[in-house]
């Protein structure tokens, strides 16, 4: 018998304040939702309520704020049980909330270690004052700038190498934040065994035309962020593991926050490619404050994606993520049309 096909509802989101975040997590609005597996939604019901009228929706796999789990949820992404496992730690998460640490599956992944990969590594903020974590950005920066074989000009850093440099890393003190980030991989470029492991989901094939116009992994060390931005086609986000917090804007709202902030600092950037300006320096400090600040505008919407959820953002909607604890984090997106 087929499973009941969830249909979309306007579901409050749980959304925690963070405690190792630089700065406060306001609430904004929350994003509409529906609970049940990226496979699970009608196409047809998801074109009216989101694809169509261009508004953003939250596939939820499970409830918000389950500890408890010891395993990943039930995913139509192979990937997300294949290249990830966890590692029982002694840290909790309150007196019933066992901790466990989300890593590589390095048994299945070591296979693929020669995969040339494109990777970001920042190694400090120029915000950060606090001595101490100054201190420990600069010893993983020198740790990284010996493993990865780059200066250590500047702190932040493109490069492309091997995927046994990331499996190394994670291995590396856990303590010290590496700030390590594979960015927009493309998945044609993979081994065709991990390609198999990240099948489109049927939305992308469906929604739309059935024009699919890029589709990239996204794996790294946190803390890793994408700056505010937006993307000319819709977009399909997926986590894969651990999770990361999102805050969106309409095209017209977004558009405002980025372009003030352009004029304060005297420029004026592409705001739909992820240059190097908005990784370092004053556009990247000021555009955060902006959005994730005291100050931010809180004009938008804002949830936590978590390991099975999607995220459907439409074409034009501003948006900056951010990830969430120390462990290893994964997505993966489709843009499509």
């Amino acid at each position: 018998m087929p499973r009941p096909v969830p249909h979309l509802t306007n579901h409050r989101i749980f959304v925690r304040r963070l405690s190792n975040s630089s700065s406060t997590f306001q609430s904004l609005r929350p994003v509409n939702s529906v609970l049940g597996d990226i496979e699970d939604i009608d196409v047809e019901d998801f074109r009216k309520s989101a694809f169509i009228p261009e508004r953003p929706l939250l596939i939820r796999a499970r409830q918000a704020g389950d500890c408890t789990s010891n395993s990943t949820p039930k995913s139509s992404i192979p990937a997300a049980a294949k290249w990830f496992t966890f590692e029982s730690t002694s840290k909790t998460d309150g007196p019933s909330c066992r901790y466990q640490r989300v890593v590589p599956c390095y048994k299945y992944l070591d296979r693929f270690q020669e995969t040339v990969l494109p990777y970001e590594l920042t190694t400090h903020s120029s915000s950060q004052s606090n001595s101490e974590v100054v201190a420990k950005d600069r010893q993983s920066a020198l740790e990284l700038s010996m493993l990865f074989g780059i200066t250590a000009a500047g702190s932040f850093h493109r490069f492309n190498a091997p995927l046994a440099l990331f499996l190394k890393a994670c291995k590396m003190d856990s303590s010290i934040p590496h700030r390590l980030y594979i960015a927009q991989a493309q998945i044609a470029a993979l081994p065709r065994q991990l390609q198999d492991d990240l099948p489109t989901p049927t939305l992308v094939k469906a929604a739309g035309n059935g024009d699919i116009y890029d589709a990239n992994i996204w794996i790294g060390l946190p803390p890793t962020y994408t700056p505010l931005h937006r993307d000319p086609n819709p977009n399909l986000f997926v986590q894969l593991a651990s999770s990361k917090k999102v805050r969106l804007y309409e095209p017209s709202v977004g558009a405002r926050i980025f372009w003030n902030v352009q004029r304060s600092i005297g420029q004026s950037a592409q705001s739909n490619l992820r240059g190097d300006e908005m990784m370092d320096g004053p556009e990247r400090d000021v555009l955060d404050e902006a959005v994730w600040g005291r100050s931010a505008a809180t004009a938008g919407f804002e949830t936590v994606v978590e390991p099975g959820d999607g995220l459907f953002i439409p074409k034009g909607w501003w948006h900056t993520i951010k990830s969430t604890g120390t462990d290893v984090t994964a997505s993966v997106n489709w843009w499509f049309r």
